[in-house]
């Protein structure tokens, strides 16, 4: 037998291999239509060069002739193939330096045998798996030759074709589960239930596509929910220099190893990534997990994992994983997205898993990445640590921009995540626009100055804590916390409403109902919510009456007592890492754990009012409409009452005046007055 040498530039190996192939199978065709054992080993090449053509030679050309207006417009009789007039020689198989000269002139056999380190026999079962989809002709003779209605080839007849039999291929374990050909995806088994020899083979339609030429992504037949993240006009933009560095260096080390990606708000896993891969000559292919949940309707997520296996190595790519942060995503999607990673980990390509929270190895049992931490300093500063739910929205509008190769705004990016946070926040709290400032606040001298330095110490944190050094240790957040303690009506809830309003910040009033639950765990998690949010929003949280849920841990009687305690240590441990404004109102204050007194930045003491301060406030909600006949300062003297008891006076009296029909008079205050106290429970006298 000669062999032909490998010709680089006129023929490619594609075509020299498929000719090759589709001539055995014209072979063993006839030897089938003139009767030779099928048991019998094959001529020689040398042996059929005299072969004058029978009727069995004439039948194939016949079938050619049936199918010559063939879908693609090729007449199937004018396509160069293999026949009695050409030289029925073996083509050589090159060697590991002519491949790699034929995979750099963009032959896809070539390059498809380097990536999955194929074998020549393993090469020619593809490839004769590959005919009918080329050649309908093929697939008639396979029709024949397995006497099923099939196209495709059977296991035997696929090893026929090259003069393997049966017995030979399970010892060598070619074409059987976990060979390379089906462990990698190039083939599968049509039906798996049926005998070894009798199972059809089929070849995947991206791998058809691939080796005919068309790229990859889902414009030319690639999975939908894969797509090839296009280069950036800036290199690296928005990542830092030194861990881009780092991550081309470890891609060097070892470069199938799986890793993970920390990014902030800013978005740095994706351009990082794009330009590390670029420099190893890989293709950074990005898997959209809203695309992948729905192509996962109806598929096992086995075989859409495969999928994006075999479409990363058809086309030298890493994948890059988005993992959702915990808590955001559904159940179902989350088995999906750990089921795909564990898959990818498996497989002999790179995988770059991203996400903004720290691993989670309860969360993702396999794999257990290498984890780089891609934020810059800036980055890492509390102003840009944002929630959970938020992250994911700031994560798909990066991907989204880096898919048209542009990164968004900041500007952008923090209204997205400010957004995403009130509506996280507002199924917990209930959102106030402050309009109270400090001229509407009538309150003692003491208890001003404290809440004037509560407002610096959220003004000046970044003065103090960064460019002073005075940083906290024990992993403390930058933020502030405030106790308001005082009996109900002394102004608590209008100072934090004040103290919102000269930061120019919104106040959320959190509902405790909404946040407390019976079940073990859920009340910690809805206030994890809760905090993340308003470090996003830079928003001022008010716990109302928050001796309900601060309140002293006691002795362990029980399982209650337990979990109690438990919730009581985790707001202690959250507390001191938050990074915005909490206040805490109490109207009993010995009831506030002392651990968490400690922990207060201010302490502000609500103290009832004195005469003067209540003649303020009389004069301040009464106004133009202050009666002649009762001076506000005889009420302010002769009435204790709390600011808002003044308020609810004031009120009761004017909605009788206006029932009236008339100004509000010093009847209608006294009797205000005396409704107030009928619901304190104290003695009504009357005065003047």
């Amino acid at each position: 037998m000669t062999a032909t040498p490998i010709r680089t530039t006129s023929v490619s190996l594609f075509r020299e291999r498929v000719d090759a192939v589709e001539e055995r199978l014209r072979r063993l065709y006839i030897r089938h239509e003139t009767g030779v054992p099928a048991d019998e080993p094959p001529e020689t090449d040398e042996e059929y060069d005299g072969y004058e053509a029978g009727e069995a030679d004439q039948t194939y050309e016949a079938d050619e002739a049936d199918h010559a207006d063939h879908p693609d417009g090729e007449d199937r009789r004018d396509r160069p193939r293999p026949s009695r007039d050409r030289p029925r020689t073996r083509p050589r198989w090159p060697d590991a330096g002519q491949l790699a000269e034929l995979d750099a002139q963009g032959d896809r056999l070539a390059r498809l045998v380097r990536r999955f380190d194929l074998t020549e026999r393993e090469t020619d079962l593809l490839l004769t798996c590959l005919l009918p989809e080329l050649d309908p002709v093929c697939g008639t003779a396979f029709r024949f030759l397995s006497g099923r209605p099939s196209s495709r080839p059977t296991v035997s007849v696929a090893l026929s074709t090259h003069g393997i039999t049966v017995s030979e291929a399970v010892a060598a374990g070619l074409l059987r589960p976990g060979s390379p050909l089906l462990e990698a995806g190039l083939l599968v088994y049509e039906d798996p239930s049926e005998a070894f020899p009798d199972r059809l083979l089929q070849i995947p339609g991206r791998l058809v596509d691939f080796l005919v030429g068309r790229h990859g992504g889902p414009e030319a037949g690639g999975p939908s929910w894969l797509r090839i993240l296009p280069a950036y006009p800036e290199a690296a933009h928005g990542a830092d220099p030194e861990h881009t560095t780092a991550l081309c260096d470890a891609l060097g080390q070892d470069r199938d190893r799986t890793r993970y990606l920390r990014q902030g708000i800013r978005g740095e896993a994706l351009p990082a990534a794009r330009e590390a891969l670029a420099t190893h000559g890989l293709v950074p292919l990005l898997l959209d997990p809203e695309a992948f949940a729905a192509a996962a309707v109806g598929t096992p997520p086995s075989r859409l994992a495969e999928q994006t296996a075999l479409e990363a190595r058809l086309l030298g790519a890493a994948v890059l994983l988005p993992v959702p942060p915990p808590g955001t995503a559904t159940p179902e999607r989350t088995d999906m997205l750990r089921h795909i990673a564990s898959h990818l980990d498996a497989a002999p390509l790179p995988l770059l898993l991203y996400g903004a929270q720290p691993w989670s190895a309860f969360e993702w049992d396999a794999p257990l990445p290498a984890e780089t931490d891609l934020r810059s300093a800036v980055a890492r500063h509390p102003r840009d640590q944002i929630g959970a739910a938020a992250s994911a929205t700031v994560e798909r509008l990066h991907r989204s921009y880096a898919l048209r190769a542009r990164t968004p705004a900041m500007p952008e990016v923090r209204a997205a995540a400010r957004l995403r946070a009130a509506a996280e926040l507002g199924s917990l709290a209930r959102r106030i626009e402050p309009a109270v400032g400090w001229q509407d606040l009538i309150l003692p001298g003491a208890v001003r100055r404290r809440l004037d330095m509560l407002v610096a110490r959220v003004r000046h944190r970044e003065d103090v804590f960064r460019e002073w050094g005075m940083r906290r240790g024990g992993g403390r957040g930058q933020g502030t916390a405030a106790l308001f303690a005082g009996e109900s009506g002394t102004g608590k809830t209008m100072g934090a409403e004040a103290v919102a309003h000269e930061l120019g910040l919104d106040l959320y009033v959190i509902s405790l109902p909404s946040i407390v639950s019976k079940y073990i765990g859920e009340t910690e998690k809805n206030l994890e919510r809760v905090f993340s949010a308003a470090e996003a929003l830079q928003a001022v949280v008010l716990f109302d009456e928050a001796d309900s849920m601060f309140a002293k841990r006691g002795e362990v009687k029980g399982s209650n007592d337990r979990h109690a305690n438990m919730q009581s240590g985790y707001l202690l441990q959250r507390l001191e890492a938050f990074n915005g404004l909490a206040i805490l109102t109490t109207n009993l204050r010995s009831n506030i754990d002392s651990a968490f007194t400690r922990r207060f930045d201010e302490v502000v003491h609500f103290e009832s009012p004195g005469p003067d301060v209540r003649a303020q406030l009389w004069r301040g909600l009464l106004g133009d409409a202050a009666p002649a006949d009762l001076p506000v300062d005889v009420l302010a003297q002769a009435y204790d009452l709390a600011g808002g008891s003044i308020r609810a006076c004031v009120e009761s009296a004017a909605f009788e005046a206006a029932a009236a029909g008339r100004p509000v008079n010093g009847e209608d205050l006294l009797a205000g007055i005396e409704t107030e106290y009928t619901k304190l429970g104290r003695l009504f006298g009357r005065v003047g």
